[in-house]
């Protein structure tokens, strides 16, 4: 099958396992592992056992295997294959994972965020080869462009090697591609717990004309009003309210962590409710209606300079939402976004195409940030 020339490897991490001829086995136990055996029993490849990290073991039992511990599975003698089954952006847990990878044969297999959705494969690439090409071409820097390659690179492989190679920081990103006055209008969308009010209060060192923070989850919207109020945050309007691309109320599920959200991936493909991303059958997970509204009624005639969009998948309806204020303003300056792009592989190309079709100005860099598997990539426009 002809690939893109960005594109290294051929086949799938499930399509190297069935032929590797080593014993597999995880590292991770819950909703990822969960998942993970899920898809190994799809591809017929047997599992062997079940590691977690030495403070979780208990002698405990998971899907008929007693967990061992990490420390064991680094003495090891045998030649397995590691798959990591658990996501962190934890410093000293991702160096776990490449302590890992420099003993035995280790891999990060992608799965998606939401269940049941189609992933990247050989077939997916050739099927949206030309949407993927474009939008390579279309990136603003070599850095974005290396990015895109390696993220397409890791989810077919699996290989942690990818994700190290266009892993960047943050603050360093925020800093050197956008710039920040000290009268900017922010529009946080997805505020969570108040960290990224946080964020923009570190960039612009306190000084700021408004923000404008929204969170649909009650616990989550009852830390981020804490927030406010601990640090006596003048000019900041906090709303419980999710994002759409029109207002009304759509059912919210999550249990008061980051995933909360309204996607639910279902046989038609359509955005309804939402499946977590850390769903689990073990798992009771609440279900709620919620007030969602759009960028456009939030802002009514105001300009934001700002908009933080990382709402769980739904990151499309935001945007679309917010068409009618992806404007310049006076001096000719368009808002600046930063766009989550992780939570469907379609989000990789599928947001920046609607981004350049809602305006085509748009810049657009892609940057990789701190977590192990590919979650944390980000669009940043200006």
């Amino acid at each position: 099958m002809v690939m893109l020339p960005f594109i290294n490897e051929e086949n799938t991490l499930w399509e190297y396992l069935k032929t590797a001829g080593k014993p597999v086995v995880l590292y991770g136990t819950g909703d990822g592992a969960d998942k993970v055996l899920a898809r190994l029993a799809e591809t017929g490849v047997p599992v062997s056992g079940i590691f977690a990290s030495d403070e979780f073991v208990r002698g405990q039992q998971f899907h008929g295997f007693t967990v061992q511990a990490y420390s064991e599975l680094l003495a090891l003698r045998e030649k397995v294959i590691v798959l990591i089954a658990f996501a962190s952006e934890l410093p000293d847990v991702m160096e776990r994972f490449y302590k890992l990878a420099s003993v035995h044969e280790t891999y990060a297999p992608h799965v998606p965020v939401f269940s049941g959705e189609e992933t990247v494969t050989a077939v997916w690439i050739k099927k949206y080869e030309r949407e993927l090409q474009t939008v390579y071409e279309r990136l603003a820097d070599a850095v974005s462009r290396e990015t895109f390659a390696s993220v397409l690179n890791y989810k077919l492989s699996g290989r942690l090697s990818y994700l190290q190679a266009c892993t960047t920081n943050r603050a360093e990103d925020l800093r050197t591609i956008f710039s920040f006055g000290g009268e900017e209008t922010y529009l946080d969308l997805g505020a969570y717990n108040g960290d990224t009010v946080q964020e923009f209060l570190q960039l612009t060192r306190g000084r700021y004309k408004k923000i404008v923070a929204l969170e649909p989850d009650p616990k989550n919207y009852k830390k981020l009003t804490d927030f406010v109020r601990q640090y006596e945050l003048k000019n900041v309007t906090c709303l419980q309210a999710g994002v759409w691309n029109d207002c009304g109320s759509l059912e919210l599920t999550g249990n008061g962590g980051r995933q909360s959200t309204f996607w639910e991936a279902d046989r038609s493909g359509f955005a309804t409710q939402n499946l977590s991303q850390t769903c689990s059958m073990k798992k009771k997970i609440k279900k709620q209606q919620v007030t969602v509204v759009s960028v456009d009624a939030v802002l009514g005639n105001d300009h934001a300079d700002y908009i933080k969009f990382d709402v769980e998948g739904v990151e499309k309806e935001a945007l679309e939402g917010a068409a009618g204020h992806l404007a310049p303003d006076g001096n000719g300056t368009l808002p600046k976004l930063l766009v989550a792009a992780y939570h469907h592989d379609e989000d990789l190309f599928a947001l920046p195409l609607l981004l350049w079709k809602l305006q085509p100005e748009y810049k657009i860099y892609l940057r990789k940030h701190p977590y192990v598997p590919a979650w944390e990539i980000n669009i940043f426009a200006k």
